[in-house]
């Protein structure tokens, strides 16, 4: 099994029960529901084949919702010629209206609307424009109250609802739109295990965010996107306020010089295993399987050496949503983590980090000791209680050259934990006592095949399972020997014999 988690977004491609089935035993771990894209009641059709399908699977799948966030994007461009959008090229005329249009070559001029829009108000002559992550690029060389006039610099094909990036324009647009709170209502009400808020500029905009969900009970974890400069400044405030962050290196890469996107992402994946938090690794990962069946070498080396910096998760974008072959893309991703994993144990390269925690300091502590007895002991896995995943996720920081398998009877920390490198969520009711325990643990991994007889495993757990809080007790045990806490009267003479 592989360590690293793989995040999967959803999309006519892999619609289907059976097609997202074949997705899950090709690896994916988290569904991702793109709010940017299809309505609601589309993306509820979508969450019920997911369960389905996640129903039928042996490890619990986690949804991740991605909200929109404040993005700009283009209206409605009609298909000219079969291209998918309007052709434009280097010296052409894009002029973007206040009002809504359906975008089109008009008289010999491109004319589209944002929705957007204050657009006209925002940008400024002499201002870029980046359409489509900067495949598109423009600059504003006019404008009116009703329209901004823009030279074309680097031509391609407009298309509906591409994203539009203003790396030299101050907008006024609040972080949390109108629709984001709908959606937000909308995960609240379906049970999503995360949401992602796009485009953070301060702490203050996931603290809004968190207070809305308190108030509508629901404990849904929190990814922040990092895509902006002003999230590199407040980083520390934004790791604080949220439960993980995802490297959104589309937008990332066009709000920001491109060159200093890698150094960013080793910076961001090194803070958040520090913080103990998942980091996710997105964007164009594997982006010529969208169209090819075989991907680039240099996305096999990018996948591979987001996983040698040390991330919680890679994720699909198109490739899954709307690509050719959604299967091939995840069976690639999957390989390629296999094969990078082999060579860091080989090699001792799962090494302990150095964890900076602001709290769970007992988890950390147990983990850590619990990382030198595999060392030492030649374990094959650990197997912790983990009633809310809290300890799941401390550990998984730890780096472990063994796999954890997590223990909770909560379904909703079981999905969570799909999030996790290197966890296994398997649910278990919370037994009396300990050796009660051991005794269900040594019969859960000799059905699933985690562990053979003979084979030296750790259990951690506390004194009271099922309550969090109460990690307190390491037993170290071979699988299918007989484990007590008490001697027996056959016991006596050997330990009174013992020095």
């Amino acid at each position: 099994m592989i360590r690293t988690k793989i995040i999967a977004t959803m999309g006519p491609a892999c619609g289907d029960v059976d097609a997202l089935y074949r997705l899950f035993e090709a690896g994916v771990d988290v569904c991702r529901l793109n709010f940017s894209h299809g309505s609601l009641d589309a993306h509820l059709l979508q969450l019920r084949n997911i369960r389905e399908a996640a129903a039928r699977f042996d490890h619990p799948i986690a949804v991740l919702g991605d909200l929109c966030g404040p993005k700009i994007r283009l209206g409605q461009v009609a298909d000219v010629d079969g291209t998918g959008g309007v052709p434009i090229a280097v010296g052409d005329e894009l002029v973007i209206q206040r009002a809504d249009t359906l975008g089109n070559r008009v008289d010999g001029t491109c004319r589209v609307s944002s929705i957007y829009k204050h657009l006209v108000d925002d940008v400024q002559i002499g201002d870029r424009l980046l359409i489509e992550d900067g495949l598109l690029r423009f600059v504003c060389t006019d404008k009116n109250f009703n329209e901004l006039r823009c030279q074309t610099t680097v031509g391609g094909v407009l298309k509906s609802r591409k994203g539009v990036n203003l790396p030299n324009t101050v907008v006024n647009v609040p972080s949390i739109t109108d629709y984001d709170w709908e959606c937000a209502n909308w995960a609240v009400d379906n049970d999503l295990d995360y949401l992602a808020l796009s485009f953070v500029r301060k702490p203050e905009d996931l603290l809004l965010l968190r207070e809305h969900l308190r108030n509508r009970v629901s404990d849904i974890h929190l990814i922040a996107k990092i895509e902006k400069a002003e999230a590199i400044k407040a980083l520390d405030g934004i790791l604080d306020a949220s439960d993980g962050l995802m490297v959104a290196r589309g937008d990332l890469g066009v709000e920001m010089d491109v060159a200093e996107v890698p150094i960013l992402q080793k910076e961001l994946i090194r803070r958040c295993q520090a913080a103990a938090k998942p980091v996710i690794v997105a964007t164009q990962m594997l982006q010529s399987m969208i169209e090819q069946a075989s991907p680039t070498r240099a996305e096999v080396s990018d996948v591979a050496n987001a996983i040698f910096d040390g991330t919680d998760a890679v994720m699909l974008s198109g490739e899954t949503s709307v690509g050719k072959f959604p299967i091939g893309a995840v069976h690639t991703m999957s390989h390629v983590a296999d094969t990078t994993e082999r060579y860091l144990i080989q090699t001792g390269g799962f090494r302990e980090p150095a964890l900076r925690l602001k709290n769970m300091h007992l988890s950390g502590a147990v983990a850590k000791g619990v990382w030198q007895i595999v060392q030492d002991l030649k374990v094959k896995l650990v197997v912790i209680w983990s009633q809310t995943g809290a300890t799941a996720r401390i550990f998984s920081k730890t780096r472990f050259p063994v796999p954890i398998v997590a223990l909770s009877s909560d379904h909703r920390a079981l999905r969570r934990m799909a999030l996790h490198f290197g966890v296994v969520p398997q649910e278990m009711s919370p037994p009396s006592e300990l050796s009660a325990l051991v005794a269900d643990v040594d019969a859960m991994v000799r059905s699933h095949k985690y562990a053979e007889p003979g084979d030296r495993i750790v259990l951690v757990a506390g004194s009271s399972m099922g309550t969090p809080g109460t990690l307190n007790g390491v037993v170290i045990h071979t699988v299918g020997e007989q484990w007590s806490t008490n001697p027996t009267a056959s016991d006596a003479p050997a330990l009174m014999a013992a020095p």
